[in-house]
């Protein structure tokens, strides 16, 4: 087994941050490459969604931005990915182009 020491706090949340950035759908039981999984998730959103709202100001709506992932949970069968994932993947592919 690997160890790995984090020197300071401020490189324990860079790791972190970019861990949950680099995640593999595979973890959550997904069997689709991430670039996929992220189209999925961004094409969804533009569908449920359709240029009304921003990934931005569906974060502003917490309870909306839950039904949005539990939806998406039922919708593709994807039970065990977080919400977290769902609303990050999307705000990650409009910061990025």
């Amino acid at each position: 087994m690997l160890t790995h020491t984090v020197s300071t706090q401020a490189d324990f949340y860079r790791e972190f941050l970019m861990a949950r950035h680099a995640f593999d759908p595979k973890e959550f039981g997904v069997d689709l490459p991430h670039a996929e999984f992220v189209d999925r998730m961004v094409d969804a959103f533009g569908e449920t969604y359709r240029g009304t709202l921003t990934i931005d100001e569906l974060c502003l709506r917490p309870r909306m931005a839950l039904q949005f992932c539990d939806d998406m949970r039922s919708k593709f069968g994807w039970f065990d990915v977080p919400d977290d994932i769902i609303l990050r993947c999307i705000m990650n592919a409009r910061k990025h182009g």
